[in-house]
């Protein structure tokens, strides 16, 4: 479903006194249809300038990012529009319109097409339902908590039916009786609606309770990729036992 090929991000410019900074470097990674792929690392590994690689937010200074086959790259007007459909975005932060209520953020991403006033309210009426929020459908996002306003900013990605969510740092902010109830809507908007989730995170219980596949980052590359089960029980990098909590060098 996405393949990424020798992927390579750099900001800056070697000629300026500041110079260039090397976000990611030759990174290759396949996520198949259905999966619920954890991207772990420590803060400043690169994950979130992959997940924005990913979106179309950065331009690749080199490599390839395919969905379905198609270079995302190549893409121009109405299929780069298309493709970006294709994939739901729930960044850390939540990025809610704060001047809206909980009904019209969800029914954004619908208002940026032309769709039928009465398709887009009754796609909204299903999101809401299925976030567990019907009852907060008027309410404005300075009156939610940090679970209610995730929940919005998963209804709000799910609007345009996307095959894949993006999720930033989906839990980071929430308390963990909190986390464990948007995780299990992740894992029923995974196992009942077919979409395939990634997920950019630096906690390892995130993955541990809902992937199936783990890529741990490190320094701008991959330096494991595989099943949860046999990168857990069987961690080769230091920085994954770091993060599994069995010792490893903090000097990777």
């Amino acid at each position: 479903m996405i393949e990424i090929k020798n992927l390579t991000k750099i900001y800056g410019e070697a000629e300026k006194a500041s110079g260039q900074t090397v976000a990611l470097q030759n990174v290759n990674l396949s996520i198949e249809k259905g999966d619920v792929f954890g991207i772990i690392g420590m803060s400043g590994a690169g994950k979130s300038t992959l997940l924005r690689c990913l979106c179309m937010l950065e331009t690749p200074t080199q490599g390839q990012i395919l969905l379905n086959g198609q270079f995302l790259g190549a893409l121009q007007g109405e299929a780069r529009r298309a493709a970006h459909r294709q994939m739901g975005v729930v960044f850390q932060g939540y990025h809610l319109l704060m001047q809206k209520n909980v009904e019209q953020n969800i029914a954004f991403p619908l208002t940026l097409v032309p769709h039928n006033k009465a398709d887009v309210q009754a796609r909204v009426q299903e999101l809401l339902q299925l976030v567990g929020l019907t009852d907060k459908a008027k309410a404005y996002p300075s009156q939610l908590s940090g679970g209610q306003k995730q929940r919005v900013a998963l209804a709000r990605a799910l609007a345009t039916n996307p095959a894949v969510l993006l999720c930033d740092e989906p839990t980071s902010a929430l308390d963990s009786l909190t986390t464990k109830s948007v995780l299990a809507l992740l894992k029923d908007i995974n196992q009942n609606l077919g979409v395939t989730i990634v997920i950019i995170t630096h906690e390892i219980a995130v993955v541990k309770s809902i992937c199936n596949k783990v890529a741990v980052i490190d320094e701008s590359q991959f330096v494991e990729v595989g099943s949860k089960k046999e990168i857990f029980e069987n961690p080769k990098s230091d920085i994954t036992k770091l993060l599994l909590g069995k010792g490893g060098s903090t000097n990777e």
